[in-house]
């Protein structure tokens, strides 16, 4: 019974297993000497919260497939982005409108992001200092 209250009830995991794992982890985030892990969770908080925002915005607006379509040409999210005529084409727009979707969706996204990063500081005159930080940290 007393076994049971240890812990005898679970099945041991060797450290040996997931050693290279463990590894790999570390190593991949090496990079952290120049940010701290609480400065680059505060920035992927900021740029998390403001996406969601955008997209709950989009839904409202019956308007979440553009969400899904232009994500990569405004978040940045993939390597190569797709093609601007091809997505164009999928969402039957010619691509001028296209353009002008994605520039006013960038638009937003930038005000929101102003905005979450505004409720972070106590002087709206940081906002700006800020916003080049969060730029920053991302960027490493």
């Amino acid at each position: 019974m007393s076994a049971i209250k240890r812990g005898g009830n679970q099945q041991l995991v060797s450290f040996d297993l997931h050693l290279p794992e463990t590894e790999a982890a570390m190593q991949a985030t090496a990079h952290l000497d120049q940010v701290s892990c609480y400065d680059l969770t505060w920035a992927s908080t900021i740029v998390k919260r403001s996406w969601q925002q955008l997209h709950q915005t989009l839904v409202a607006e019956g308007k979440a497939q553009w969400l899904d379509e232009l994500k990569p040409f405004v978040a940045g999210v993939v390597a190569v982005p797709p093609n601007q005529e091809e997505v164009a084409a999928r969402l039957g727009v010619p691509v001028a409108t296209l353009r002008t979707w994605l520039s006013r969706l960038r638009q937003r996204y930038r005000e929101l992001l102003r905005a979450e990063v505004a409720t972070t500081v106590s002087d709206p005159a940081d906002v700006n200092e800020e916003l080049r930080y969060l730029h920053r940290v991302l960027m490493v």
